[in-house]
């Protein structure tokens, strides 16, 4: 059976995105902002939870094995080790130097005039050119299928993975539903903050990564 324990750092992997955070912090201080909000974090949560199953699903159709591993995890975790350490270091390396203004995204401009259908498309895309949040999901959901479970358990943990991940979306567009002025204040900062150290996050959250993906090879190939 799959080491389940696996899906936690997966997990945070999956929390811990700066540009997804600043759309959903933008879009709930616009104006259309308790509509398109939801909107967007819903379909953001809907696109990892389909990515999630995909890999489940794929895994699942493979015998279960009886060893500490498989081969579909192990080679995601050697594709996922390159990429993450590549990953890490060009972050690293296209971070702002001291002094210089971060530079924000050019879709943030058009924030303010968002709709609900257009905070949808912008979820769908946030989820989908993630670097690293669709590999993630992959890999949780093959680890998932190799655990051969009942589906509804199945499903449920699909489904817990999704939320889970999306966390960090669905607690700022929560907290700004009730229009309080303090958070508002606060949010604008954890956006300002995000934009400026993003580079920096993302570097060292691809190297944290990149070593879980490598402890997880060498246990697979010593066990």
């Amino acid at each position: 059976m799959a080491e389940l324990h696996d899906l936690i750092p997966l997990t945070a992997g999956m929390i811990i995105s700066p540009l997804p955070v600043v759309a959903v912090v933008a879009i709930v201080l616009s104006p259309r902002g308790r509509v398109a909000a939801p909107v967007y974090t819903a379909t953001f949560t809907v696109a990892s939870l389909v990515a999630i199953a995909i890999g489940a699903i794929g895994s699942a159709s493979l015998p279960a094995s009886r060893t500490n591993g498989s081969p579909v995890s192990f080679a995601l975790a050697i594709v996922l080790f390159v990429a993450f350490t590549a990953l890490a270091i060009a972050s690293w390396v296209t971070r702002p130097r001291a002094g210089a203004t971060p530079v924000a995204p050019k879709w943030l401009a058009a924030i303010d005039t968002i709709t609900p259908a257009r905070a949808a498309s912008l979820g769908l895309v946030m989820a989908i050119v993630n670097t690293k949040n669709i590999p993630l999901d992959l890999k949780g959901g093959a680890l998932i299928g190799e655990a051969h479970l009942p589906i509804a358990a199945a499903l449920g943990l699909c489904a817990a993975i999704a939320v889970a991940g999306s966390l960090l979306l669905i607690v700022p567009t929560i907290a700004a539903s009730g229009g309080s002025a303090a958070t508002t204040r606060r949010l604008e900062r954890l956006k300002d903050d995000m934009i400026s150290h993003n580079s920096e996050m993302m570097a060292v959250l691809f190297a944290i990564l990149a070593a879980n993906e490598a402890a997880a090879i060498v246990h697979q190939l010593t066990s």
